[in-house]
Order: structure tokens, then C-alpha cells, then sequence
């Protein structure tokens, strides 16, 4: 493939990088890539999407451009694996009204090998009964849907974080919504997000993170979330509102917060 096709197709590809404002917008990169923009960029991985308007044809070259900048263009640091994590970013998914949490495809440990498959599979995720389902319980049947209610899906293309801790934190406790930050979390990289597995809870105080008491695993070693809370308070303050966010913990300590987005029911800031 020539130089000049190569540099065209690139297009499709928006990096963590990225200035452009456009570039940025959920319109083209979808809700949930747009939001990691907001997000410290010292506690993210290096990271890209591949846009939603990027033509079928294009995914098999776009994949691999994806994979030379995240690996060899400009690599991350020590701590991370040389597997991925593809994510959904639909137009609407994880806005202030409406998360779409759960409803696309996700892929965590995907190796280089199967990068094109797993980006392919959660491009047609949005044609599924359930993202239907969701469309229409949360939008009614009314002709046409809300702009921000489309089929394009964006691709998030992460590194996998080699976590000796993982988990979910909400910046207000959101069944109760009392000013404690509620955090689950397990060891390793496990099913906290999707509610697979029997997590740990525990809850900090959002004023001053030392009066909760420094949360430790089962073998008496401190979880260090001090960076997390930080982050989780400078973006709820950012958003005007609550915040729940994924995060993990590798195994030198260096804290990532991987996923924002606004709780959108029952609690206020």
C-alpha cells in the first residue's frame, strides 16, 4: 500500500493527541472517546478511536495503523501489556441524559491478532436487539430519533493495563446519594465493570480522603486510590455534577483512571 493512500486512510484515526476541537466531538469519535479528553491525561494509557464514520473497507489497514502508533510510534510506558481493550463509543453513549452502559460490545485482552475482528464486532454491536431495546424504552417510538441516537459506533483501541487492582469509583454514593464516594474494586483485571464478580466495597469520605482510612487488599497491602479520589473530585467538579469512573492500579503502583462518564440518575452534586 503507497505512502499517500496510507496517510489518507488515517483520517479514520483520532489520537490521544489530538488539538482539533472537531476531531474531538462526539459526533465523530463518539461519547465515551470524547470524555476521556476530560480525563487526566498522566493517568491514561496512550490511546486512540477509529472514528465513526470510517468506511468497512477501511477497518483491516486502520487496525493495523492503530496498532503501529500505539505500539511502535509512540509506546507506552512499562506496566502495561501488549494486549488491548477495544471499547464502544457511540454518539450517544455516556452522555448527560443517557449512558448506553452495557448495551455495546466491548473487548478487553484482545491480542494483535484478533484487533480487527474485536473492532469489527463492536461495530455491528449496534445493530443488536438490545441496543434497539434500549433505544426505544429510553426515547419511545417517535420518528426520527434524537441526533445523538445513532448506529455509528467510534472504536477506542487502549492498551491493556496490567492491574493488580481494578475497579469502579462513583464521586457520590448513587442510591443513596450520600457525599461518601462508593468504590468497588478487586484484584486483577476482573468483572467489577460488568458486575461479574464478587467485589470488594468501601466508601471515602469526598472531603478528606486520610479520615476513611487507607483501604487494603486481602493480604494486608495498602490500595493506593489517593490519585483516583484526586482525579474523581477534579472531575465532578468539571462536570457540574457526579461522576463515575473506571480505574486500575498496576503492579509498580501507577494509578490509571481509564473511563468518565456522568451518573445520570438520581443524585446531584
Amino acid at each position: 500500500m503507497n505512502r499517500k493512500k496510507r496517510k489518507a486512510m488515517n483520517r479514520y484515526i483520532v489520537k490521544h493527541t489530538e488539538k482539533s476541537l472537531i476531531n474531538k466531538s462526539p459526533e465523530r469519535i463518539g461519547g465515551k472517546a470524547s470524555q476521556l479528553f476530560n480525563i487526566n491525561p498522566d493517568l491514561l494509557p496512550h490511546w486512540a478511536v477509529i472514528t465513526a464514520d470510517c468506511p468497512d473497507d477501511e477497518i483491516s489497514q486502520v487496525s493495523e495503523d492503530i496498532y503501529t502508533y500505539l505500539y511502535w510510534q509512540n509506546p507506552n510506558p512499562s506496566g502495561l501489556g501488549d494486549k488491548l481493550a477495544v471499547r464502544s463509543s457511540a454518539v450517544g453513549e455516556d452522555g448527560k441524559d443517557q449512558s448506553f452502559a452495557g448495551i455495546f460490545e466491548s473487548k478487553l485482552n484482545v491480542p494483535i491478532t484478533g484487533l480487527e475482528l474485536a473492532v469489527r464486532e463492536v461495530r455491528d454491536s449496534a445493530h443488536t436487539v438490545k441496543v434497539h431495546a434500549y433505544k426505544q424504552a429510553n426515547y419511545g417510538f417517535a420518528r426520527p430519533l434524537p441526533n445523538s441516537v445513532t448506529q455509528n459506533v467510534a472504536v477506542i483501541v487502549m492498551p491493556m493495563v496490567l492491574a493488580r487492582y481494578s475497579g469502579v469509583l462513583f464521586s457520590k454514593e448513587p442510591v443513596g446519594g450520600s457525599d461518601q464516594m462508593l468504590v468497588e474494586w478487586e484484584e486483577g483485571v476482573g468483572g467489577v465493570v460488568d458486575g461479574e464478580s464478587n467485589s470488594n466495597m468501601i466508601f471515602l469520605d469526598s472531603e478528606d480522603f486520610f479520615k476513611s482510612g487507607t483501604p487494603i487488599d486481602k493480604d494486608g497491602h495498602p490500595i493506593l486510590l489517593y490519585e483516583i479520589w484526586q482525579e474523581a473530585k477534579r472531575l465532578e467538579k468539571n462536570y457540574g455534577r457526579p461522576v463515575d469512573i473506571e480505574w486500575a492500579i498496576n503492579g509498580e503502583g501507577k494509578p490509571y483512571v481509564l473511563q468518565v462518564r456522568p451518573i445520570t440518575a438520581g443524585v446531584t452534586v
